[in-house]
């Protein structure tokens, strides 16, 4: 049988580890051999006391590295869990551990969402198609007007967003026929799943608006639909109400919900100089598409209906309003901006499970469902 570690040394007898300066030889011997004066560096070696009998066995050929002592664990995990790490691991009884959450009823909102789907559009309202419906409920260049600057955001001014943007989607809904066509239960699970994404374009459509309209508005001002403009390089924000988390680290998980990372869509928007049509097309394409995509089964069934109506109510629009017949390449632009959004949803829902486990919100919602990929739940 062979040797499975290979010939020995040819020199000192051990095991040999491969050819060496053309014989078979272990490393020790190869080593000394590529010393360019053999005898001094011997001399040298016996002096500070070298021996052959000091030689110290069962040694891995590689050195392993220290490990510092000196690093210091992050503290991340600590301020989620409010505990040392010295006993994150430690067995916790759940009676002894008080948490107040906050409440947040939105039994109110959704009242006055189904009084606005059980009452319906204002009529009479003439428009030959549901797009020039639906964009006559929008109206956007109304949302710059008369802008009032927040200097600091708390529970009051964010519950006031929710509220604006879920009763104006209602409304905004309810101009289009085919969803009035449709039973209650469905009109408010669509907007259930809709109302804050509808409000996440609303936001950067209103901020291109405005700077439009302001040449000097700075890049740091941020309009949120409902006349209320921040600076967001000077608010302050409250976060107490809804977690542990200072503000900073909050936003890690927020920034979806606030579009943060979608600002630089506001300049595609202003380049693009859209027409109240075209961004209705695209808020209603956004709001229908992750319906689809949410829901699945019937509901894109629907959706797949909705679209294809709105679409064919574009075609018109381009071709005999505007007299476009190549517009494919503009809209693939505003498709990109929708599709953008979309994307930016799908990465915040990792942060949301982040924000779950490590229980980042003290927040409990009547309606979860209304919070999906806010961030919130």
């Amino acid at each position: 049988m062979t040797n499975p570690e290979g010939p020995p040394c040819e020199i000192c007898g051990q095991d040999g580890q491969g050819n060496h300066f053309g014989v078979i030889s272990c490393r020790a011997c190869a080593a000394f051999f590529s010393y360019h004066c053999k005898p001094c560096r011997l001399k040298k070696c016996r002096a500070v006391g070298m021996s052959t009998s000091n030689f110290q066995h069962d040694r891995d050929a590689l050195q392993i590295a220290k490990v510092s002592r000196k690093r210091k664990l992050p503290h991340t995990v600590e301020i989620c869990l409010e505990l040392p790490h010295f006993v994150l691991f430690c067995p916790n009884d759940s009676s002894t551990v008080k948490q107040v959450n906050t409440y947040v009823d939105m039994s109110l909102l959704i009242s006055q969402a189904m009084d606005i789907f059980k009452y319906g559009a204002e009529k009479p309202l003439v428009a030959k198609n549901g797009l020039l419906k639906l964009s006559y409920a929008y109206n956007f260049r109304n949302r710059a007007d008369g802008v009032k600057k927040l200097t600091k955001v708390t529970q009051k001014e964010v519950t006031s967003f929710w509220e604006y943007h879920f009763l104006t989607t209602a409304k905004w809904l309810t101009h289009f026929d085919r969803f009035e066509r449709l039973d209650q239960d469905l009109k408010m699970k669509i907007l259930f799943a809709v109302w804050h994404i509808w409000g996440r374009l609303d936001k950067l459509v209103a901020t291109a608006l405005y700077r439009n309209n302001n040449k000097d508005a700075k890049s740091s001002e941020r309009l949120f639909g409902n006349g209320m403009m921040m600076d967001t390089d000077s608010v302050l924000a409250d976060s107490r109400w809804m977690s542990r988390l200072p503000t900073e680290q909050l936003r890690y998980f927020l920034d979806g919900i606030r579009g943060w990372d979608l600002h630089h869509l506001i300049d595609e928007i202003r380049s693009l100089d859209l027409t109240e049509t075209e961004l209705t097309f695209m808020l209603a394409h956004l709001c229908f598409q992750y319906v689809a995509s949410r829901y699945g089964g019937k509901m894109s069934e629907i959706m797949e209906e909705f679209l294809g109506e709105l679409s064919n109510d574009l075609h018109d629009y381009y071709t005999k309003d505007r007299m476009m017949i190549r517009y494919s390449g503009r809209l693939m632009k505003l498709l990109r901006i929708n599709k953008e959004i979309l994307e930016n949803i799908r990465l915040y829902r990792g942060r949301a499970e982040v924000a779950k486990v490590f229980d980042v919100f003290h927040l409990d919602f009547s309606h979860p469902e209304m919070f999906r990929d806010t961030g919130f739940v």
